[in-house]
């Protein structure tokens, strides 16, 4: 249903398509412009979160990597007529970022965090008493010191302290950094990663594929997209320590804006080969 109402609230849902090929886009994001409302589609396009019955403006933007996003009108939402909103994407270039590639010689180094498995903090991907579907497209991620040094990246380790799914599915993001927050994502496709099995501990994600190379600091994130069974009383935690000496970010929602966390650690890390 588009619209499905209640005292509080009302539910948007509908499905998120290819506008060429009519192909449903898996995991593309959705949500309240700067609020921390929305939610990511499922695998088959088809989305569906909340709003406030008072929440009568405000923008809505659709958003997928290798499309352009659109932005809706939350009135446009409402007044569309349909029981089941379809909503379509027009596929784009990813431009890529331009890094010179000088270097002969490259050593490993291990860049962030290596808080866990044991500790008494937890970063939690999910907010108690919120649908499951509203708790898809949360962000978790760090600040990753590599100053101007010509860097790939290999390899991603993070550290689950807590995971109750049968299974649970991340994508990574890569940011550039404004003003000491994410900014723009400069991953060039969909990097998903599923831990199966209830998996706890250091999980470690092969990035090589990708052809990831990075030249100042940035941000990297994991981004809750789906998870088996849908149950919000199952917890999913990253390992967290206090006192830390990273920066680490959070984001409420699929399209909310970003907040900083500084001196507290995470379980999260990169290796990279850098230039000597």
């Amino acid at each position: 249903m588009a619209k499905k109402q209640t005292d509080s609230s009302f539910t948007v849902s509908g499905l998120i398509q290819n506008s060429q090929t009519k192909e449903p886009i898996a995991y593309a994001s959705i949500g309240l412009l700067q609020e921390a409302k929305g939610t990511i589609s499922n695998a088959k396009g088809v989305f569906r979160f909340s709003l406030p019955t008072n929440q009568k403006s405000g923008i809505v933007r659709i958003s997928a990597i290798g499309y352009e996003a659109r932005e809706l009108a939350i009135e446009e939402l409402l007044t569309t007529g349909s029981q089941t909103l379809l909503l379509e994407l027009v596929p784009t270039a990813v431009p890529l970022p331009e890094v010179q590639v000088k270097a002969k010689t490259w050593k490993t180094k291990e860049l962030g965090g290596n808080a866990g498995p044991i500790t008494f903090f937890h970063h939690n991907f999910g907010v108690f008493q919120r649908p499951i579907e509203e708790n898809l497209g949360r962000e978790l991620g760090i600040f990753i010191h590599n100053r101007d040094k010509v860097s790939f990246i290999s390899k991603l380790n993070f550290c689950l302290t807590s995971n109750k799914y049968d299974q649970v599915t991340f994508r990574v993001k890569i940011y550039t950094l404004q003003e000491g927050k994410p900014a723009q994502n400069i991953t060039p496709s969909n990097i998903l990663h599923t831990v199966k099995n209830k998996q706890k501990g250091w999980i470690q994600v092969n990035l090589e594929p990708y052809n990831l190379y990075v030249d100042q600091d940035f941000a990297i994130a994991l981004e809750w997209v789906d998870c088996a069974p849908r149950s919000q009383d199952n917890s999913l935690t990253i390992a967290a320590s206090l006192p830390g000496f990273h920066t680490t970010f959070y984001k409420d929602a699929s399209q909310a804006t970003w907040d900083k966390m500084s001196s507290i650690g995470m379980g999260m890390n990169v290796v990279v080969q850098r230039e000597k």
